[in-house]
């Protein structure tokens, strides 16, 4: 009796779990439309059907095909993830992908070894074991994003593939008493995992859509190259050429700035108007976010996205000097990658010479 209330309450957390994992990331995909948040939400929402399914025997049937299901949406949605975020699949993870068709008859001979059933063989385990497979390719998949999300992803592609792991003991063990709590205790764990990882992801900068109700013409513009270095006194020419442009720009001065313009205020004050959002100094990792983001939503529209910094020597303030100049760097080779446009005011008086012969040297 003691034994039957530990299975009912472990499976009734793990499918409290998977709802509020499903209505949350549900309610992500409603705000920003990315297809990979409605597909790890449908995912989780078969998860719960699998569980409540699998203790009626009318049912039983539907519960062994919605398990593989869920497999099915968490592999779809890791590779959308990756897609939206024009990010190659790493070959390493294709070529342990080749695997799986032999690994999955050798842990189905495991199971018949262990169990001697085969009718569980076939039915329970089989549902286990392509799910597990599915799953853990979807941990494999998502470890390409690592770079863009950071320890977001490093956990959720952890998380994901670990789920993906534990299916393969509770096809051996899952007709053995003692191991259905631990099973539905490392459920609700990983699930845990997963769902925070998946939610800081897509409350990030980079997971957001950036609006664009009409396409704007691209302005005719005198700029040659994708990086230009312009003293600030130039910056009004640039106003007036891509007036009418969404410019990313990142500014200490919002003044007489165009309405177009996507405006982050450069400061450590935790204001924000109605035009423009703040953004901390030392944040150059969100700032690097932020602009990813829109490079490549002003790609997929088949624009050149302009980004621009008026803070360069505010942000020196912050950061060292060999920072920053890799952090620029990097933005350099996004814009490059995207074909779009890098513009830097900096005033000569406001940083020493030598920072200005780097500066130049490594992005022009």
């Amino acid at each position: 009796m003691q034994d039957s209330l530990i299975v009912i309450a472990g499976a009734l957390i793990v499918m409290g779990i998977d709802v509020l994992a499903a209505l949350l990331i549900f309610s992500i995909y409603r705000k920003n439309r990315r297809t990979s948040a409605l597909l790890f939400s449908m995912a989780w929402l078969c998860d719960f059907l699998a569980i409540a399914t699998s203790s009626s025997l009318t049912l039983k049937p539907l519960g062994l095909l919605l398990l593989p299901l869920f497999s099915s949406f968490m592999f779809a949605a890791s590779f959308h993830l990756v897609e939206e975020e024009g990010v190659k699949i790493d070959k390493g993870t294709l070529k342990v992908l080749s695997t799986a068709p032999v690994a999955y008859m050798i842990y189905l001979l495991m199971v018949y070894w262990y169990t001697q059933d085969p009718e569980w063989t076939a039915t329970a385990a089989a549902s286990l074991g392509i799910t597990g497979v599915f799953v853990t390719a979807s941990g494999l998949i998502v470890k390409n994003v690592v770079s863009i999300y950071q320890s977001a992803a490093k956990y959720l592609y952890i998380g994901i593939t670990l789920f993906g792991l534990h299916l393969i003991p509770a096809a051996l063990f899952g007709q053995e008493r003692w191991y259905i709590p631990i099973g539905f205790m490392l459920s609700a764990s990983l699930i845990v995992l997963m769902t925070t990882a998946m939610v800081k992801i897509m409350r990030s900068e980079s997971f957001r859509r950036i609006p664009l109700q009409e396409l704007p013409q691209e302005p005719e513009t005198e700029l040659e190259s994708p990086v230009a270095i312009l003293h600030p006194e130039e910056l009004q020419k640039i106003k007036e050429e891509f007036k009418d442009f969404p410019v990313l720009a990142f500014l200490r001065n919002t003044r007489d700035v165009p309405e177009a313009w996507r405006v982050y205020f450069m400061t450590t004050a935790p204001l924000s108007g109605e035009r423009e959002k703040t953004i901390g100094p030392t944040e150059l990792p969100r700032i690097g976010e932020i602009i990813y983001r829109y490079l490549q939503e002003m790609k997929s529209k088949n624009l050149r996205g302009v980004v621009l910094f008026d803070c360069i020597e505010y942000l020196l303030v912050y950061n060292s000097q060999e920072s920053l100049l890799k952090f620029l760097a990097k933005v350099r080779d996004f814009v490059v990658m995207s074909n779009g446009f890098l513009i830097l005011a900096v005033d000569p008086r406001g940083v020493e010479p030598h920072f200005i012969a780097q500066l130049r040297r490594i992005l022009l």
